[in-house]
């Protein structure tokens, strides 16, 4: 209750409150703790203006059942060379993502998820970065050590 009401009158949840603080470990340390939602890559990217929008929503439904299931393979970015990784604090974050990724590619897409700790999967994904609520008013982005 009280982190939704600090969530309105800052406009930053939880995560976004001590990431802003610019205190590194502080933010590490926290991040053992709290989930983020992970993007599952789609499967297909869809031309909207080449179906009908049942058609359209029908492959998006059937896409989505799909990326229900366990096969985890996440949406790694690549930006000059470098893989990044992008983390949400929120669904609604995510979902700005998802909006602003579409209008990039022009296409359309289901969009599937995992919810875990940022050191469960930094380590195996292979990756250089995390990129904080990428696309969001303020995002970060975490270098990630491989060693």
């Amino acid at each position: 209750m009280l982190a939704k009401i600090l969530d309105v009158l800052t406009g930053k949840d939880d995560v976004e409150r001590v990431a802003v603080k610019g205190d590194v470990q502080l933010l590490n340390s926290y991040l053992r703790t709290r989930r983020l939602f992970f993007p599952k890559k789609p499967r297909q990217f869809l031309d909207a203006a080449t179906f009908t929008q049942q058609e359209l929503m029908q492959l998006i439904e059937q896409e989505s059942k799909e990326l229900v299931g366990n096969d985890i393979q996440l949406w790694i970015l690549d930006v000059n060379g470098k893989k990044h990784l992008p983390a949400f604090s929120s669904h609604k974050k995510m979902q700005t993502f998802s909006a602003k990724m579409s209008q990039e590619l022009n296409k359309v897409f289901a969009l599937g998820f995992v919810e875990v700790l940022l050191p469960d999967i930094a380590g195996s994904a292979g990756i250089d970065f995390v990129d904080l609520n990428l696309f969001g008013p303020k995002s970060w982005e975490i270098a990630v050590n491989r060693h």
